[in-house]
């Protein structure tokens, strides 16, 4: 078999053809799917030459005698289709199986989505360009909704859109974050015992959002999440901002401050309000709340026994975060930067602290106000410096 690396494709192009009557020349892997080649329909339109040759065409098309690459310029093999005859690689007995069927014809191995083609041996597969169903991975941060509460455990959404009349949120996948799982209140360490079962909605209810992170994939790819971390808990008092989970990278840390985002005019506010708090899930959820001033910390120890642990001091700082309300000019703050995260969906540029900041910063800088950063002529403004 012969094929380019990262060769684009679309949903429904042919990537390779088996013309063995008994055996497969390729495993099936993710994004594509096989079907048998019907009869003459490859040899349709050439009854002058025995030569079956697809060149990346569309399944269920006529097909036409075609060169073995579209458009012209070396490496260009857009289209192109590997032929198998099952003999190229000598491989165990059983690898020629797809699906744990054994082919009973000549088939041909078809695109489910569109991306760039994977090979490894035989097994051959489509890596999607922008994946709608996040794949989890043990330690990543996520911004789920819980969407139900049953069974000593939260079903918590990772779509992170609000529950709707349908039950459907969409494609993304579901976690489980178990009630041994989350940190009780004051922080205590103890076994849970019934009563923790049945005030887990004082925890935690339907349509709360919260930050987690995963603690296990099981075989079956569920997730298994937890937030016993201090870091992690219920989000309010923010704005929740879903972009697709390929522009999130891996980053050594997902809870960002913005600094400085303030005019000239600005002050900073009578509550010690003036920066801004971004979490990355990488599910595609993205956070944005005013940052916790220290002055509210240092109140609340004072009010405290030294001895107090801290995770009690933390659920008190969220309470009068959750209970205070938001000044106007830090509400024009995070406005600015959602609609800098926004910004850089519409022109899919990877989302980072750098690039968010950038973008807020370009938009101070041109004295565009929140309310129009989203006109298409300053999304391409002001997304230029992501680009240079």
């Amino acid at each position: 078999m012969d094929l380019l690396s990262q060769q684009f494709v679309l949903p429904g192009q042919v990537l390779a053809t088996s013309h063995s009557e008994t055996e497969g020349g390729f495993l099936r892997g993710h994004g594509t799917y096989v079907e048998l080649v019907p009869e003459g329909g490859e040899d349709e339109g050439d009854d002058d030459c025995g030569n079956d040759v697809m060149v990346g065409g569309m399944a269920g098309v006529s097909k036409k005698k075609r060169p073995t690459a579209w458009g012209s310029g070396g490496g260009s093999a857009q289209g192109e289709v590997m032929h198998t005859d099952g003999s190229d690689d000598k491989d165990k007995d059983g690898e020629d199986e797809v699906e744990g069927q054994t082919s009973k014809g000549p088939q041909r191995l078809i695109a489910s989505v569109a991306g760039t083609v994977e090979r490894v041996n035989k097994l051959i597969s489509v890596i999607p360009l922008s994946s709608s169903v996040y794949t989890g991975q043990v330690g990543d941060l996520v911004v789920g909704r819980i969407v139900g509460v049953g069974g000593s455990r939260w079903k918590v959404s990772l779509a992170c859109s609000p529950p709707s009349s349908s039950g459907s949120n969409g494609a993304m996948k579901e976690g489980q974050l178990p009630l041994s799982g989350v940190n009780l209140p004051g922080g205590v360490q103890r076994i849970r015992t019934s009563e923790d079962v049945l005030a887990m909605r004082t925890l935690f209810k339907e349509g709360d959002l919260l930050t987690c992170e995963i603690q296990q994939v099981q075989n079956d790819g569920t997730l298994i999440l937890h937030t016993r971390s201090l870091r992690y808990g219920k989000l309010e008092n923010g704005v929740l901002l879903t972009v697709p989970p390929s522009l999130v990278g891996r980053r050594k840390n997902h809870f960002v401050t913005l600094k400085g985002l303030k005019t000239s005019a600005d002050a900073v506010d009578e509550d010690g309000e003036g920066d801004v708090d971004v979490y990355l899930g990488l599910n595609g959820g993205i956070w944005i709340q005013r940052t916790v001033p220290s002055e509210w910390e240092e109140a609340i120890r004072s009010d405290q026994d030294e001895r107090a642990p801290l995770a009690e001091t933390l659920q008190k700082l969220r309470h009068r975060h959750a209970t205070t309300r938001v000044s106007r000019s830090m509400r024009e703050r995070i406005a600015r930067v959602r609609n800098a995260v926004e910004c850089l969906r519409l022109v899919h540029c990877q989302i980072s602290p750098d690039s968010i900041e950038a973008v807020a910063r370009a938009s101070l800088d041109a004295g565009v106000r929140v309310a129009d950063m989203l006109l298409p002529e300053n999304v391409v403004k002001l997304t230029e410096v992501t680009r240079q």
